[in-house]
């Protein structure tokens, strides 16, 4: 079997089970497969649908997320809106407040792939915002490595002229 047939058909089995968990198992071939489809993956295909739209679409389907956490706050609508918010094109992200969402998940009404995904994502927007200070903080080493460069490069060219100066009036005529 192809890889876009089985992609293929894990998308339709995606879409049939309209959010309830299917497994999917292949026998044939050198190792045996199982595929479990529910929420998360579901959400993860329709992510991957999401990051191709334009920014109007996106801002707009944005909306109708929030809309839809306003008006059932369970951990499916909030999951859809944290992924959104967190993993999504610039012109929608949001890390701090799909880090709020995330963090206000109820662990026990959610299921097992959703607490997953919301750790993975909470995990996610954390190491960013380490990576993000971390990047920070060289930077700002780098502007005062380059300071202190400017600044030696400087004193250099001061001795230099002074050991010209000191060399021009000492040799002899």
């Amino acid at each position: 079997m192809s890889k876009y047939l089985i992609i293929l058909i894990i998308m339709a089995f995606s879409t049939l089970a309209a959010c309830q968990p299917v497994t999917v198992y292949r026998s044939s071939g050198p190792v045996p497969v199982a595929v479990r489809i529910d929420d998360a993956a579901y959400w993860l295909e329709e992510w991957q649908q999401l990051i191709a739209l334009p920014d109007e679409a996106l801002k707009k389907t944005l909306e109708i997320r929030r809309q839809e956490f306003i008006r059932s706050a369970e951990p499916r609508t909030r999951l859809r809106l944290a992924l959104l918010l967190a993993a999504g094109p610039r012109s929608v992200r949001d890390p701090e407040r799909a880090l709020k969402l995330l963090k206000g998940l109820d662990i026990d009404r959610a299921n097992g792939s959703a607490r997953a995904l919301a750790a993975l994502l909470q995990q996610n927007i954390e190491e960013q915002d380490w990576s993000g200070d971390k990047i920070a903080g060289l930077r700002e080493k780098l502007t005062q490595s380059e300071t202190r460069v400017e600044e030696l490069e400087r004193q250099l060219h001061e001795l230099t002229t002074i050991e010209q100066n000191i060399q021009q009036r000492v040799t002899p005529n």
